[in-house]
């Protein structure tokens, strides 16, 4: 199979659409008589074998029946892997836009570049959840809450859909954690299965049932969702699928079991490997499983026009200009004010100098690694456009301060020596995964920087330490670092500096490393020990690597002296994440938490701009006086901060999950719950995710789930609410008004409070609505709330149990601005 015909890790979703002239989509109904008969006259002429060799994705053995190869792309933020397109703000910063018709339009401009780039098959949106702060694709999970990460897939999956490409929803389901991700044993109620990991799916599979939905890696309950009969009768008869359903690219561990139990493409499995002719048949697959199948997979085909409408040959260039545009809106809408002191943003107009630290060019992270990465081409960096909007008025001047969140230049020999005096550490290597008993080689390794075995004679599973002293070149402070498949620690003087474990060290689909940071006070000339243990066994299978890095002087007092200089200061800070890691620390990685502790100190009017994928400890807050959420913007962030910064624009991103204030607030906060123990995970927490936790647990967040500041203020009047029993609804009205003295964009977040009998939680959310109100302008805003959102699990079916229930507007999951209780029975 070619690169276009299976490509990444994930497979296809779609709901049928025809472009008319005008370029208006229009949704077909899934159960369109025109598609059906085409669908089942295909079948009719197709052989046994051909239908097998279609559910194989054996594509050549039907192209004879002009049935077309699914060409597929990762495309949760723009097309990975390809050049000249346009790279969006991750996912998560889509949902942090609290904007269904944004997310549409951006679905809508991936689907048009996909199709252009020669794909049918965009293997995105991803619905999955947020469950703790260690996951390491937050970023491209729509955040914690299971209503604003099905909406918004759902404007996603709808706006790709709409231009003749099939989309994919993934990962069903209850996919929140990278650690031993392929084995994992997820045990998860039912309540919590239906009413929190799969609630995202069933609202995008209510507007697009001809989709495709992409199986997940874990086991639920100790069966691998790809081979679950389970999930699958969750999905297509429950959720309403009607188009097919495709692993994980490498999940499961039997393509034919996953076949017999519901998967519908069977050709992506364990080790990707290709099913051969007739694998599936003989009895090993019903041949009534394989119809199913074969019609599923035509069904999406024929429905999203992949049939009718053969692509175009590739195109080298399909970034718009409007694509750009609609990037630089989607950053600006995404980024999110957490705190402003004294109104200290927008920078005043009396500015003279502002010193900009940290890695805010080229360095600057547009998206995170792995599956959805997307390479931001020729983009204007956060330094360059804060140099531009400041103009020959300001002095704008740069300092590293740090280089962020990157392995470091390995220590070299000269650095170290060997208890003997031989430059270099003394490496003990052996045969077992701990570092015990009698040493099978040992040897003076002058640097430890590796990623094949170094001995010959060790196995598959080894370990190994490396012992000597350190004379450091520089007094102050020292970073390290280290890039491990494995588990490693570094002790220095004594002190443990870094420690921790990485599967591997950068993903398959590269962008960026996964390193481990730590620093340390050295003075020059004063040797001291140096200790570093490693094993392979938590590395991939038959992998391993490890390299010892280190920053001898710091870049930090430079940083210090151009803040001092200034008017104003903008610190950009920033932690990699990605596919096939998770964070171990809540901290900020390496030196940055004393960069901006000692910036701030320099410098009264400290700005901060946190270029992650989600929450980091900030035990720097009392000392700044703004920060700002950025995410990863994708190529139109440094103008949109720019704008933020200066006042041009409004900072209207909200909070699409709750930022602890510790890092054992939240779900997962043992081991049983997070990574799991004896590979078993137990999600104990039930539906109390996110902000329900919080709430349930009586914890105080740092910042709160919805949470998002303005430059301006506004004002929640009286609440209007009833049930109409005809229709089966709740409406609520309620007057917004911009009470300050520009322009600004606030979220309208609508909580319900369920009836003691029902609550699994204190309040759920259940509407939102963006709005933009010119200075003293009001608008009365009506809200609509299906009585279907109001319903919980129970005995394996959905009620709505009778009683009061309250619903509450809110800037936040905390702060409520007014309410009004309703009888519903």
């Amino acid at each position: 199979m070619n690169r276009r015909t299976f490509l990444s890790s994930a497979i296809a979703t779609a709901v049928a659409v025809s472009i008319t002239p005008a370029g208006t989509p229009q949704a077909l109904a899934a159960t369109d008589a025109r598609t059906l008969a085409r669908v089942d006259e295909m079948l009719a002429r197709m052989t046994a074998a051909e239908k097998e060799a279609l559910v194989r994705c054996d594509f050549a053995a039907v192209a004879h029946l002009k049935i077309p190869a699914l060409t597929m792309v990762d495309a949760s933020a723009g097309l990975r892997g390809e050049e000249n397109v346009t790279a969006f703000p991750v996912p998560l910063a889509q949902s942090a836009a609290f904007d269904e018709d944004l997310a549409r339009r951006i679905g809508s401009a991936i689907g048009t570049e996909g199709r252009a780039k020669g794909y049918n098959t965009l293997l995105g949106p991803t619905v999955d959840l947020t469950r703790t702060w260690h996951f390491g694709r937050q970023a491209e999970s729509l955040g914690e809450d299971p209503l604003l990460a099905g909406r918004i897939g759902t404007a996603l999956t709808t706006g790709m859909q709409s231009r003749q490409v099939t989309a994919t929803v993934k990962h069903f389901a209850a996919y929140t954690q990278e650690v031993n991700r392929f084995f994992v044993n997820t045990l998860v109620s039912d309540r919590a299965m239906h009413e929190i990991y799969q609630a995202p799916f069933r609202r995008v599979i209510a507007a697009a049932p001809t989709a495709s939905v992409m199986m997940a890696y874990p086991k639920i309950n100790g069966t691998f969702a790809t081979q679950s009969p389970a999930l699958f009768d969750d999905v297509k008869k429950r959720l309403g699928l009607q188009g097919y359903t495709v692993p994980d690219f490498w999940a499961g561990d039997d393509q034919v079991a996953s076949a017999a139990a519901g998967m519908d493409l069977a050709g992506l499995g364990p080790g990707g490997v290709k099913l051969a002719p007739g694998a599936l048949t003989g009895g090993a697959v019903p041949p009534a499983r394989l119809d199913d199948a074969a019609r599923r997979i035509l069904v999406t085909m024929f429905a999203n026009g992949l049939v009718d409408n053969p692509l175009p040959t590739p195109a080298r260039n399909v970034s718009t200009t409007a694509h750009k545009s609609l990037a630089q809106e989607a950053a600006l809408a995404s980024t999110v004010l957490l705190t402003n002191r004294a109104a200290t943003l927008p920078l005043p107009v009396s500015l003279t100098s502002l010193a900009v630290i940290g890695p805010a060019g080229t360095d600057a992270l547009t998206g995170v690694a792995g599956s959805t990465y997307v390479d931001p081409g020729d983009w204007t960096t956060p330094l360059q456009a804060i140099k531009t909007r400041a103009g020959s008025s300001i002095t704008v001047t740069h300092s590293q301060g740090t280089v962020g969140d990157i392995p470091l230049t390995p220590v070299p020999a000269t650095a170290l020596r060997t208890p003997a005096g031989a430059p270099g550490l003394t490496g003990r290597y052996y045969a077992t995964p701990a570092p015990t008993g009698t040493p099978a080689a040992t040897r003076t390794d002058s640097v430890v920087d590796f990623t094949t075995t170094p001995v010959d004679t060790l196995p598959q599973v080894w370990s190994a330490t490396w012992s000597g002293s350190l004379m450091p070149t520089h007094s102050g402070l020292h970073r390290f670092s280290l890039l491990p498949a494995g588990t490693a620690t570094l002790k220095v003087d004594g002190t443990t500096v870094v420690s921790g474990s990485r599967g591997t060290r950068r993903f398959f689909l590269g962008t960026y490393d996964y390193p481990l940071q730590g620093t340390i006070e050295l003075t020059a000339g004063e040797s001291v020990p140096i200790e570093l243990t490693y094993s392979n066994a938590t590395a991939d299978p038959g992998t391993c690597g490890l390299t010892l890095g280190w920053q001898p002087v710091s870049l930090i007092p430079a940083a210090v002296k151009s803040a001092g200089e200034a008017d104003a200061a903008v610190v950009f800070v920033n932690r990699i994440a990605g596919e096939a890691m998770d964070h171990e620390q809540l901290a900020l990685p390496a030196d940055q938490n004393q960069l901006i502790t000692e910036v701030a100190a320099a410098n009264a009017r400290t700005i901060v701009v946190l270029n992650t994928d989600g929450p980091v400890a900030m035990p720097w807050l009392d000392d700044v006086e703004a920060v700002i959420q950025a995410w990863y913007g994708g190529q139109g962030m440094g103008t949109a901060l720019a704008a933020v910064l200066f006042g041009d624009s409004d900072p209207s991103g909200r909070l699409p999950l709750t930022f602890p204030a510790t890092s054992s607030q939240g779900p997962g906060t043992t081991a049983a719950t997070y990574p799991g123990k004896d590979g078993t995970v137990s999600y104990d927490e039930g539906t109390a995710i996110g902000y329900r936790y919080y709430d349930t647990n009586e914890e105080q967040p740092l910042f709160p789930f919805g949470h998002g500041l303005s430059y301006t203020t506004y004002a929640h009047g009286s609440v209007e609410a009833a049930y109409d029993t005809t229709h089966k609804t709740v409406t609520l009205s309620v007057t917004v008004t911009n009470t300050g003295k520009r322009e600004g964009t606030e979220t309208v977040q609508v909580y319900a409070t369920l009836p003691a009998a029902a609550a699994a939680e204190r309040r759920r959310l259940v509407d939102f609505r963006k709005l933009t109100l010119a200075p003293a302008a009001s608008r009365r805003v009506t809200f609509t709330v299906p009585a279907d959102d109001l319903t919980v699990w129970s005995a394996g079916a959905w009620k709505l149990v009778p009683g009061l229930y309250t619903l509450a507007t809110a800037r936040d999951s905390r702060t409520m601005t007014a309410q009004r209780t309703v009888s519903v029975n």
